[in-house]
């Protein structure tokens, strides 16, 4: 039997590459893109977990770089990825097909603020999310729909992001985040009242001496274990790319590589 065909991306889309497991994704050459933010998150939701197993969902999938990587590069699912915008989640949808997911990786089109018509309480071992950073009266709001919803929080906030994990999580369960560094005593505040106690904490910073400009976050539902902050991870560094050592472990190409 000939092999199906793989869809190939648009006229306004690439096909992008990332890791060392051959993930691709879809994305709009004008909108909203990935980061590394998103890399860093996966490596860091996987090493973080402590001999755990189980259902995982990412809240806000976007291109779907996140539970592709947990999936393929870290052997970790499966994998419920919710994504609010139609369009957006049609990439995703075809995002799975590309990298051959399709038993692993689940697209749910849905909003984070309505878990309870996407999802049962209580069903996933971990949740992970690289959500909207930019507060919503912050700076000029894109005028790219795709943008402005993917970065700044038009469409929802940290604390219904939270307030999702919350509802998710199994008794036990975990919680992995990506948040600008400003924002790292509101984000854990809000963990805390949750009852999604803060176990791991680390800061990303551009260079070493450089200001922290991210930090990465794991908590556990209804379970206080104390609070570990890790060394700093430092981005860029002598390493293949430019990157430090850590993270260009993490890529292969660097960064991303489109057609």
């Amino acid at each position: 039997m000939p092999e199906p065909t793989l869809p190939e991306p648009g006229p306004d889309e690439t096909l992008d590459s990332i890791g060392t497991a051959g993930v691709r994704v879809l994305q709009r050459r004008t909108g909203y893109r990935f980061t590394l933010d998103a890399v860093l998150l996966a490596h860091f939701a996987a090493t973080e977990r402590v001999d755990e197993s189980g259902r995982m969902l990412e809240l806000g999938a976007g291109s779907g770089v996140v539970s592709f990587l947990l999936v393929k590069q870290f052997g970790l699912g499966p994998v419920d990825a919710l994504e609010l915008q139609p369009a957006v989640h049609a990439r995703l949808m075809r995002a799975v097909v590309l990298n051959g997911c399709e038993a692993q990786v689940t697209p749910l089109l849905g909003d984070l603020r309505r878990i309870r018509e996407h999802a049962s309480g209580g069903q996933y071992a971990h949740v992970v999310s690289n959500p909207p950073f930019r507060l919503a009266d912050a700076g000029v709001r894109s005028p790219d729909d795709e943008r402005a919803v993917s970065k700044s929080e038009v469409a929802c906030d940290a604390p219904s992001v939270v307030a999702a994990a919350r509802y998710a999580l199994m008794p036990g369960g975990r919680v992995s985040l990506v948040y600008p560094a400003a924002r790292v005593a509101e984000v854990l505040g809000l963990l805390t009242q949750a009852k999604l106690h803060p176990t791991v904490l680390r800061f990303v910073h551009a260079r070493v001496g450089a200001p922290a400009t991210r930090f990465l976050v794991h908590a556990l539902r209804d379970r206080d274990r104390g609070l570990a902050v890790r060394p700093p991870l430092i981005v860029h560094g002598e390493g293949p790319g430019g990157y430090s050592a850590e993270v260009a472990a993490l890529m292969d190409p660097p960064l991303a590589e489109s057609r």
